[in-house]
């Protein structure tokens, strides 16, 4: 229930002062005291409750009725000194009126427990339901079942709504122990959109006060536009902060359903997922954010699913500042998509599957990573539900039913050498082969990892390309092009090869200058399509090639100021 007490409480913040209005009549009741018809608003908030009963309670029932009058100190106060064994609440609603909009919630049976201080020991309610009605005609529905809460702070739920942080290193405190809502249900008519999820849980939440109040952000949200206003730094900095105000130690969600009006509106789509979760949220960051099987049903027909996906160390700040990733590492597993291209034909499909995917990004400098890894396992395109779509035809044409790629790539930098060295970075085909580069750049400053892009993109200028080394292995797609050329020609492949090495290596030759160590490429590639066993290039310069080194000079001037190495498995 914490998470509704503190949105309720956020739109509290909306008025410049708070007002209470008691017009409860007082009763003795059975073990304790008996309240009816208490009514008070609260900034933009009235809330209503036609009866509860109060046993155990520390404070006689006028001062209970005043309990948030007055500032943010006074009601902290209040609550310092309010303590009850047991509270009940048949009944509880609200109204919120705010911009034009309406929001009305109510509480059925709403019970705490164990209130000492101003914190609950625990809280129960057998469900809610909240409607909010837009100015612009459109209308949402929200409908919880059983909520449970443990260990609720009203003390620090009621700062974070009502004061002002003044102090930027000011601590986080406990706010709500657990809480668990059985099932929820989302509703908008307009879009004919309903979510549905089962159990819903959150632990360990903590947080302070923000700078700004948060009416006033919310409102500054509502009105930004990026498109008319360009980027609001401070707007930025203040959603960084708000994030940064706030601890979670676990977050989960189960058994997701939502349908929505798709294209065409009569038929719908439907989004599943099994679970999402996030666990170690804190500073602005998400320790592990994670979804399992999700499932996408669109109204085109195309389908998409994905076993598993983990997002770890995400960093909001970069997402919401920064062009870099904001993760230290990623990985998704089993996924599967059938997907219309009516761009290539009305029979036409895009179909294909990813065993595994990941990548790691460590060793920040500023906001960038300088060291790097990544791989991709068996990304496996099916060709021939492509149809006749001319960007796979020439693969089909080759005798290939299927394209099964793998890949990798790590790259890292290393500030006593100055250097950045990509290494490996390959591609492997089945039935085609396998390609590995590895590159060194040099004179690879600090400033490369810059958040300023002017300064980032001046010191990537200035770096130097060192060495570039390149091997080939295997030569199952070079056999099949050599192969339907000769068939196209009415040729030998014997024949074709020849031609196609000859043609290869003049035209390397030509376009490195037509030195000899031109010449050396061009004979170890021509070697290397007689026979696709194995190609090895290597070219590195002490001094390094820049871009200003590209723009002043021939690229023959350039290969033959560097060492070459150029050999093939004969």
């Amino acid at each position: 229930m914490s998470l509704h007490i503190m949105e309720r409480k956020a739109r509290l913040a909306a008025g410049a002062a708070a007002i209470f209005f008691p017009l409860a009549v007082l009763h003795a009741a059975e073990n304790g005291v008996g309240v009816d018809n208490l009514a008070f608003t609260v900034g933009a908030t009235t809330y209503r409750i036609p009866h509860l009963d109060i046993q155990g309670a520390a404070l006689s029932a006028a001062e209970l009725t005043h309990l948030f009058d007055g500032d943010n100190k006074a009601i902290d106060a209040h609550l310092a000194n309010f303590s009850a064994k047991k509270i009940v609440i048949p009944s509880l609603a609200t109204e919120t009126r705010s911009g034009g909009t309406i929001q009305r919630s109510a509480y059925r049976d709403v019970t705490l427990e164990n209130v000492v201080a101003g914190r609950i020991g625990a809280a129960r309610a057998a469900g809610a339901e909240q409607t909010v009605e837009k100015p612009d005609g459109g209308a949402e529905r929200y409908v919880w079942s059983v909520l449970a809460s443990k260990g609720v702070d009203l003390r620090q739920l009621a700062r974070l709504a009502l004061a002002t942080r003044t102090d930027p290193n000011e601590a986080l405190k406990p706010v709500v122990d657990e809480e668990t809502v059985e099932s929820s249900t989302f509703e908008d008519k307009r879009e004919n959109l309903v979510v549905k999820t089962g159990r819903l849980t959150l632990a360990g939440v903590k947080g302070r006060a923000l700078p700004t109040p948060p009416a006033q952000l919310f409102e500054r949200l509502e009105a930004f536009d990026p498109e008319k206003t360009g980027t609001d730094a401070a707007l930025l900095r203040e959603l960084v902060d708000a994030f940064a105000s706030f601890q979670l130690a676990s977050l989960e969600a189960r058994d997701i359903v939502a349908t929505g009006k798709g294209q065409p509106a009569e038929k719908p789509y439907t989004v599943k997922i099994g679970r999402v979760s996030a666990n170690r949220i804190a500073s602005a960051t998400v320790g592990d954010f994670t979804i399992e099987d999700f499932a996408l049903a669109s109204s085109d027909g195309g389908k998409v699913s994905l076993k598993h996906f983990l997002m770890r160390d995400a960093r909001v700040g970069a997402f919401i500042q920064g062009p870099y990733p904001g993760f230290t590492h990623i990985e998704a597993k089993g996924l599967d998509a059938d997907l219309p291209d009516p761009r290539a034909g009305d029979n036409s499909r895009m179909k294909f599957r990813l065993e595994g995917a990941a990548a790691d990004f460590t060793n920040f400098r500023e906001i960038a990573p300088t060291k790097i890894a990544g791989r991709m396992d068996r990304l496996v395109i099916d060709l021939a539900a492509r149809g006749e779509a001319l960007s796979t035809a020439q693969f089909v044409a080759l005798g290939y039913r299927d394209l099964d790629l793998s890949a990798a790539v790590a790259g890292e930098w290393i500030e006593k050498s100055q250097e950045a060295i990509f290494a490996p970075v390959r591609l492997e085909g089945k039935e085609m082969g396998a390609a590995t580069l590895k590159v060194t750049f040099g004179d690879v400053s600090s400033a490369v990892f810059s958040s300023m892009t002017i300064v980032s993109r001046a010191a990537a200028l200035a770096a130097s390309v060192k060495s570039v080394d390149f091997t080939a292995e295997g030569g199952g797609l070079v056999d099949r092009v050599l192969a339907l050329e000769a068939k196209e020609q009415k040729t030998s492949i014997e024949k074709a090869r020849a031609d196609y090495a000859k043609t290869a290596s003049m035209a390397i030759v030509q376009l490195a200058g037509g030195g000899e160590k031109a010449k050396r490429i061009g004979d170890a590639v021509a070697a290397y399509i007689q026979k696709p066993k194995r190609l090895h290039l290597r070219l590195a310069s002490e001094r390094g090639v820049n871009a200003l080194d590209a723009l002043a000079r021939k690229p023959g001037e350039i290969i033959e100021s560097m060492e070459v190495e150029a050999s093939a498995e004969r």
